[in-house]
């Protein structure tokens, strides 16, 4: 089980920086944060970053996780 405020550093009180957080109107990624809280609810239960890809059905979140692997955060 993961416990994502052991894991990501907090940029905002219980936020998170996310580089996928929303699209703009050209359909580009624009950053911002996501909560650790609903990381840890949705996700918590999920030991690899590609079992919390197949578990959402979010582009965002696919991106997210496989930006969390790819910076050493996550496995």
């Amino acid at each position: 089980m993961i416990n994502f405020y052991e894991i990501l550093d907090e940029v905002e009180s219980g936020q998170a920086e996310n580089p996928y957080a929303a699209k703009d109107s050209e359909e580009n990624w624009i950053p911002g944060w996501i909560s650790i809280d609903f990381l840890n609810e949705n996700f918590g239960q999920y030991s690899t970053a590609q079992e919390m890809i197949d578990a959402t059905e979010s582009e965002g979140l696919k991106l997210y996780f496989a930006w969390l692997r790819d910076q050493g955060i996550l496995t």
